[in-house]
């Protein structure tokens, strides 16, 4: 799967791009070098997705109850959110220096309760690590590296969040591709398709294996190309008998770097719709961002119809 970025929400997990997947723009190293295309700021995400959500409600209007995930969801009567932000080759995409830009802490009135929301950007693997085990929705945009795990906008493609615990599965790297991973050889081949290298390394679950558990109900969107492939046995083994709610991409996919996904994934969670209802809207704005692209011909060329798809939901 090809690298792109990536955000977290306590509760929920989501995961977009992956390496070798996914083509799109080059990205300015923390922000601090080079062209930036987008600038990613947490408290202005969540701010407009709480105001598209607001929009979106009637105001003398509330259902008598709502999905039994967000019951869950705002229990506590708090949330953390996380966005995962993906290795530079996948956008330019600059970060705010500025704590603002970066923590996002405020009361919001969500489905009728008075919510302390948190957010943060995940820019590295140890922060991925620490949002696992303490927010509730985690999105996360980047590349899946071929199944060995997500990579984050400060670690770089040779230092991706090793998760991969599958029995026997084996992650296939083109030389090209290999970029300083480091991991565990089991044989290497030349394909026939342009007489292209391969290198095959075992599973690695070194660092999943260190993580513990949100101890509560879990939304993950893994938006990193053919997530539902790669990691939906693993997230399933990890959650265990936590209640978890797991979003996948079916396919390769584009960093959308306007994160107009992730704030439509969490405008519909704010206005309490359902599960399928969400994932309807995420591939609503998937495609209306890759049309985008399309029409400019960048790639990638084609618009993914049904991309986002719920892999786990053990909340009925």
């Amino acid at each position: 799967m090809a690298p792109r970025v990536l955000l977290t929400v306590i509760s929920g997990l989501f995961f977009v791009g992956g390496l070798g997947c996914m083509q799109s723009f080059r990205a300015a190293k923390d922000g601090r070098s080079g062209e930036c295309e987008r600038s990613v700021n947490i408290t202005q995400l969540i701010s407009q997705a709480y105001r598209q959500a607001q929009h979106e409600i009637s105001n003398d209007f509330l259902p008598d109850e709502y999905p039994p995930y967000i019951d869950k969801l705002l229990a506590d009567e708090k949330l953390t959110v996380g966005l995962g932000i993906g290795t530079e080759d996948l956008g330019r995409v600059c970060i705010s220096e500025e704590a603002q830009g970066r923590i996002f802490s405020k009361e919001l009135s969500i489905c009728g309760k008075t919510i302390f929301v948190e957010g943060r950007l995940i820019l590295t693997r140890d922060a991925f690590k620490q949002g696992l085990e303490e927010c509730e929705i985690l999105f996360i945009t980047t590349h899946s590296r071929f199944g060995a795990g997500p990579v984050f906008l400060l670690d770089g493609k040779d230092k991706p969040y090793r998760m991969q615990q599958t029995e026997d599965y084996e992650i296939v790297m083109p030389d090209s591709e290999i970029s300083g991973y480091q991991g565990t050889v089991t044989r290497a081949y030349k394909g026939p398709l342009q007489k292209k290298s391969y290198v095959v390394f075992e599973p690695d679950s070194t660092d999943l294996a260190k993580t513990e558990p949100f101890k509560g109900y879990q939304m993950l969107a893994l938006s990193t190309c053919t997530s539902k492939k790669h990691f939906l046995d693993d997230i399933a083994v990890f959650r265990g008998s936590y209640p978890t709610t797991g979003i996948f991409t079916k396919r390769a996919c584009l960093m959308d770097t306007s994160m107009r996904i992730f704030m439509r994934f969490l405008s519909e969670i704010f206005q309490g719709k359902s599960v399928d209802e969400v994932v309807a809207g995420m591939n609503d704005e998937y495609r209306n961002v890759s049309w985008g692209y399309v029409s400019k011909k960048i790639p990638p060329w084609q618009v993914i119809n049904n991309l986002y798809a719920v892999g786990i939901n053990t909340v009925k």
